[in-house]
């Protein structure tokens, strides 16, 4: 066990709750609108209630409902993007129970696309049939809003940070967290704690994540033990707008869906060089292809060409891209769409089972913190906001046979935290720009190594007091780097996001999960484990 600051459960303020929820995103809205019909149910988010990488989401959500569709072919759609690595169990609970959860959005009032009085379905890249729902370029939005709007009866902290899970016995007992208004700390003890804080994108330099999106949640459970898995693999978006000054604005894979061509800098198509499905082509090989085309040319990008969409359609279908590029002076019916990869999804998470439930007894993870083994080495377009929708929806069901214990407020405190003074923009700057150049979309041992030494050199951010929230996302954004960069060594191969130069080619013997415990890092399935040096 390890704590981020100094305190003293004793000397804190204190609640009590049935629930504490942590993050607001799609996971964490549906957590607890469900869980307000069982207990009390406090929510704690960093930032403001509407700030989360779901209310980015622009492609939408993958459903099947077309009668030309079917789960079995999601099902195979979903485990051929994860390169193997898929939990064939947790992905079939994905797709069936899809449905149910979409519907129960819509009896919310979330308004998805219609055409002729049915739910209007898109496509995206590796998706065999039309099966993504959608509300414009603005899906996540729609339905975060919507979820916002049933929250009465909830108890809401915007601008808090969690700070720490205080864990005993291997049983949650709460959050120690911090108002970033009044500067104060304060503890909820709680039956249940969700943990629903997104992913990870900013460990890199260009990433299509908020700036919220640090890791929080899975550096909280993995210095309390909690069992993590898969941490050497983050998608990287193939389309993010190349924008003046390192601007980066999703471009969804939805406009390749609706035929969207990309060119290089001599304005030759270029993707059906490089694989069968073309531009549509899963999230790895055309983030791959397109840096390949970037390093022939003299331009840090390459082009979408969406002319030959009709102009009225895109403005109808992607609203907020269109007025985006249109204040760049872009005109799509001649001119090409700057595009480069940026970081976008983590794979990798808090290892959970079906439920939602971590390997610390009422600790639960859902969405993209999570690791349930629904997206393998490379996640299926429109399977996060579905992957965070089912499974809060699980884990608040699973969650009821925590609800007859009574709270009892342990003794927690730390007293080994350092005040240290140190330039954390800077560090978190270096650190994100040696992470986009080692261990970004293209990686090796040498490259590894490099990030490991530097990160080696830089050990005291471990000890720092890290109790304000530039310190606590540079500590997070530090452990889940070492957590990337160790897995990814192990993994001597090429599989999903994770490409290797000196192992081009995937390796069955690898089609393993690797699996963190404490310092201990190892392939499930093995009888032995590694020390991790920190």
């Amino acid at each position: 066990m390890s704590y981020s600051v100094n305190f003293d459960s004793n000397e804190v303020e204190s609640y009590m709750s049935d629930y504490a929820i942590v993050g607001s995103g799609i996971a964490g809205l549906n957590a607890a609108y469900l869980a307000k019909d069982y207990g009390e149910v406090f929510l704690l988010t960093k930032d403001r209630l509407s700030h989360s990488s779901s209310s980015l989401a622009q492609g939408g959500i993958a459903c099947v409902i077309s009668q030309v569709d079917s789960f079995q072919s999601h099902i195979e759609d979903t485990v051929y993007a994860g390169a193997g690595l898929c939990d064939r169990e947790a992905v079939e609970v994905l797709v069936k129970e899809a449905p149910l959860n979409i519907k129960s959005l819509i009896d919310l009032g979330v308004n998805f696309d219609k055409k002729d009085g049915q739910l209007e379905l898109g496509r995206e890249g590796a998706h065999s049939a039309n099966r993504i729902i959608h509300a414009g370029d603005y899906t996540g939005r729609e339905i975060i809003n919507g979820l916002i709007s049933v929250l009465d009866g909830v108890k809401i902290f915007e601008d808090t940070l969690v700070l720490d899970l205080l864990v005993k016995d291997n049983m949650v007992k709460g959050v120690l967290a911090k108002n970033l208004v009044s500067n104060q700390f304060f503890i909820v003890w709680a039956k249940v704690v969700v943990l629903a804080t997104g992913g990870a994108g900013n460990l890199f330099l260009n990433t299509t994540n908020p700036d919220t999106s640090t890791g929080d949640g899975i550096s909280l459970a993995a210095r309390q033990g909690a069992l993590l898995k898969d941490m050497e693999f983050m998608q990287f978006h193939p389309t993010a707008l190349h924008g003046k000054d390192g601007e980066r604005f999703l471009i969804t894979e939805a406009i390749r869906g609706e035929g969207g061509i990309l060119r290089n800098e001599k304005g030759v198509r270029f993707m059906p060089f490089y694989h069968e499905l073309k531009e549509l082509a899963p999230r790895d090989v055309v983030s791959r292809a397109i840096l390949s085309e970037i390093r022939k040319s003299k331009i840090d990008y390459v082009y979408l060409d969406v002319s030959n969409i009709d102009k009225s359609l895109f403005k109808r279908r992607f609203p907020s891209i269109f007025e985006k590029i249109e204040k760049m002076g872009i005109d799509i019916e001649k001119d090409y769409i700057p595009v480069s990869p940026a970081a976008h999804y983590y794979m990798g998470g808090i290892a959970t089972d079906l439920n939602g439930e971590t390997t610390i007894k009422g600790l639960y993870a859902c969405g993209e913190c999570a690791c349930t083994g629904v997206q393998g080495a490379n996640r299926l377009a429109s399977n996060s906001l579905l992957e965070g929708l089912v499974f809060s929806t699980r884990a608040v069901s699973d969650s009821k046979k925590y609800l007859n214990n009574k709270i009892v407020p342990s003794h927690f405190y730390n007293y080994d935290k350092i005040d240290m003074e140190i330039d954390v923009n800077e560090l978190r700057h270096k650190l994100q720009h040696l992470m986009e150049a080692n261990v970004g979309i293209i990686r090796s041992e040498s490259s590894l190594k490099t990030m490991l030494n530097w990160l080696k050199l830089h050990e005291d951010i471990l000890y720092m007091n890290a109790d304000d929230r530039a310190k606590s996302e540079l500590l997070s954004l530090y452990i889940l780097s070492k957590y990337m960069t160790i897995s990814a060594l192990l993994r001597k191969e090429s599989r999903g996001s994770h490409f290797r130069t000196d192992y081009p080619e995937e390796n069955e013997m690898y089609r393993r999960h690797i699996l963190i415990k404490g310092d201990e890092i190892y392939f499930d399935g093995q009888d032995y484990s590694t020390k991790i040096d920190r």
